[in-house]
């Protein structure tokens, strides 16, 4: 893939920049029956003034920070220009470096694009962090630094509002379909009192980010916009190491929005406030010229498993084309109703009109900017928050029909009974016509001694075997477990027997550690070279499927050279045991046997868990360890759950 391409600010219906690893998140989940897609929040953002900065005031200044691929700096030019070229061949390039980079995780959810929006952001000047307090948060976060309130310090924050996104849609116009975003900013709310900022990690160990003379991918290309070029813009430059992002988190901004309500202590400790949306209505009228779409992508079977990326910024206005300071994004002012002056409030309803590239080279979307709507907006607010008491009404009236159908339920029952009463009747009287039978056959001695005289015959049958005494047993019930076999061939006759014949032998093969798959089985005729540098031990392992009982893992006459002598391991031996389809138990054993082996100072790891691919080290025996050149090793399951083992070497 290629850097993605942008242009100017628009004048009219703003601009949206589309982050590379959204498209990707969006193909990703387009493609899988598990993974979800849906934009769920925004910020609303005041961008400051594109100027010198004066007293501590934050402004954007391109020539702060940002250096050319040669090591010199950035040379402005027309603010609207650098704006897009800025964010092009710095924040974009930067992002297309990343996803490239080969310690680069993909699995993730958690994107790289918020962290990387606010580095540009901070290397322009624009915005400045400080760690939050103690009455802000308990969780180490960062804020913005204070808006100006000292003669020495006219800060400006930037992140003035957060905002949840409630609604979309689908819609098909003059052959194109759009997925139209609804942001409604309320009449209620001012600013956001106070956001945070959590710290993140990016996704790779690389602490820095080389980059080429051109953006990535775009080495001979020319922009559609002659007035935009394809140059790296980057943080720094070394003359061994050349051009070079610096993404070392202890020594660059890296940062992402809290949206998180149970992270602000002002809303744990105050009882009245519930959401970000009510702390939102403690402030006061704020400005805005920019907006950051935010989405979630999460999976359906662990709903835990979600995150919180950064979709794009929408730029509201164009910047003014003229050189020098004043340059600025004309912004919006969100008034907030005030009770004591009588002011009325305002709000903004924005529609989005998304139409998706299929291509990750040009990441982009058409937008279309309403501002008339903010009144149709609330009453389609208003209307959904009469149908959900419509719909809690409903449920009470279902819940209330529920018990009428229960106490009719007994009515009914209380009559069946009634007419059940006089087979009741009879049966009662059948008993009692019973009973003065068996009272008349008891009443002289002679009828007793009858019945004695009976119960002695029969007792006397059964003695005498006139009357058998065997029983019938349901052998139905008995049925053969894990190594066991229950044999009914015999009438009469029940035998359990044990079919564990001592161990499991396991079949070996050679497993392609990068490629991560099974290559061959191992045979007395196919054998394995470990030691073949560069084709041994560095790139392949030993891979078996764990059986059930008592495991032993024979390597005798399979690590050879092509002669059929033994080879020795040019790197630690990995052996892989698959746990799948059999899971181990607690106290089950696995034997692992040897021919002559030297392990020239490398060690023996032996790693499980195959749905996870294979990320659990259980054992790692070295060298030293052995006590003879034919090893014998016996692993013992401690805890299945956690994968605890031992490892005991037998000779």
């Amino acid at each position: 893939m290629a850097t993605p391409l942008v242009r100017i600010p628009q004048p009219m219906g703003g601009t949206m920049y589309a982050f590379a690893s959204s498209a990707r998140d969006m193909t990703r989940a387009f493609n899988s029956s598990d993974l979800n897609f849906e934009f769920s929040k925004y910020a609303l953002l005041d961008l400051p003034d594109f100027t010198d900065s004066v007293n501590g005031s934050n402004t954007i200044d391109f020539e702060l920070n940002l250096k050319q691929p040669s090591g010199q700096a950035y040379v402005a030019g027309m603010p609207n220009v650098d704006f897009a070229q800025t964010f092009q061949n710095y924040a974009l390039n930067m992002e297309e470096l990343l996803l490239k980079d080969d310690d680069y995780d993909p699995i993730l959810l958690q994107s790289d694009s918020e962290k990387i929006f606010f580095k540009w952001l901070s290397s322009l000047g624009a915005i400045d962090f400080i760690t939050a307090d103690s009455n802000q948060t308990l969780l180490g976060n960062y804020t913005e630094k204070v808006n100006g309130v000292f003669a020495s310090e006219n800060y400006d924050r930037v992140v003035k509002y957060l905002g949840t996104i409630d609604v979309e849609n689908d819609v098909a116009y003059q052959g194109n379909t759009y997925h139209e975003v609804y942001i409604n900013v309320p009449t209620s709310v001012g600013y956001t009192p106070t956001v945070l900022f959590k710290p993140t990690n990016y996704n790779t160990t690389a602490t820095k980010l080389y980059a080429s003379d051109y953006i990535e991918g775009r080495e001979g290309q020319t922009h559609p916009d002659p007035n935009i070029n394809i140059n790296a813009i980057v943080d720094s430059y070394t003359l061994n190491s050349g051009a070079y992002y610096d993404i070392q988190t202890n020594a660059t901004n890296s940062v992402g929005i809290q949206f998180d309500a149970n992270a602000y202590e002002e809303i744990n400790t105050n009882p009245e406030i519930k959401s970000l949306l009510d702390f939102a209505k403690k402030g006061q009228q704020f400005t805005f010229n920019a907006i950051l779409v935010y989405y979630d992508i999460y999976s359906q079977s662990v709903p835990a498993n979600r995150a919180t990326n950064l979709y794009g910024i929408l730029i509201l206005d164009d910047i003014q084309d003229s050189y020098g300071p004043g340059s600025k994004i004309n912004e919006q002012i969100k008034y907030k109703p005030n009770e004591v002056t009588g002011l009325n409030g305002n709000a903004f309803s924005l529609k989005l009109n998304l139409k998706f590239n299929s291509s990750l080279d040009n990441v982009g979307v058409e937008t279309s900017v309403n501002d008339f709507t903010t009144f149709s907006m609330d009453l389609f607010m208003d209307t959904t928050t009469a149908l959900e008491n419509a719909t809690e009404l409903l449920l009470q009236a279902n819940n209330r029909y529920a018990k009428i159908g229960e106490r009719l339920d007994s009515i009914e029952n209380l009559v069946t009974a009634s007419e059940q009463s006089a087979s009741l009747l009879n049966r009662v009287a059948s008993l009692e016509q019973e009973f003065q039978d068996s009272s008349i056959q008891l009443a002289d001695s002679n009828s007793l001694l009858d019945l004695i005289t009976k119960a002695h015959n029969k007792i006397n049958s059964l003695i005498d075997g006139t009357i058998p005494v065997e029983l019938q047993y349901n052998t139905d019930v008995l049925f053969a477990g894990k190594g066991t076999e229950v044999d009914k061939t015999i009438p009469n006759k029940i035998k359990i027997n044990s079919t564990v014949d001592g161990y499991a032998l396991n079949n070996v093969y050679l497993w392609n550690i990068a490629g991560k798959a099974v290559a061959t089985q191992l045979s007395d005729s196919v054998w394995f070279d470990a030691g073949d540098v560069g084709n041994g031990s560095v790139k392949f392992a030993i891979w078996t499927r764990l059986d059930l009982f008592t495991n032993r893992l024979s390597l005798k006459g399979l690590i050879r050279k092509p002669d059929g002598t033994i080879s020795d391991p040019e790197s630690d031996l990995n052996i892989y045991i698959d746990d799948s389809l059999v899971a181990w138990k607690s106290g089950q054993t696995f034997k692992i046997t040897f021919d002559a082996i030297n392990m020239s100072g490398n060690n023996i790891k032996i790693w499980t868990s195959g749905t996870t691919g294979y990320d659990q080290l259980i054992a790692d025996i070295d060298a030293t360890q052995l006590i003879t050149n034919k090893p014998y090793i016996e692993l013992v399951c401690i805890d299945p759950a956690n994968y605890q083992f031992e490892a005991d070497i037998l000779r």
